[in-house]
């Protein structure tokens, strides 16, 4: 992302994770935050004046539910051929 995101969209980490306590646990969201310069997702990780690391939510849920362009479709299995 090239600009910042409307300051609606940006959450710290534990206000993001109460956003969506069903499917995002704290360790998950920390990895993927740490990790995030390897995985795809620098671009929904912003740092504030105060240091704290901000998570933009529809980036952030689009990388987590395999929306991105990143997640490369499964290759289906092949039937086996009957002899």
């Amino acid at each position: 992302m090239n600009t910042v995101p409307p300051t609606s969209e940006l959450f710290p980490q534990d206000q993001f994770i109460g956003r969506h306590p069903t499917i995002l646990f704290k360790s998950r969201v920390q990895w993927a935050v740490r990790n995030r310069h390897k995985n795809g997702l620098a671009d929904a990780v912003f740092e504030s004046r105060g240091g704290e690391l901000l998570i933009h939510e529809p980036t952030f849920l689009r990388w987590f539910l395999g929306l991105t362009s990143r997640a490369k479709p499964r290759a289906q299995r092949r039937k086996r051929r009957q002899p």
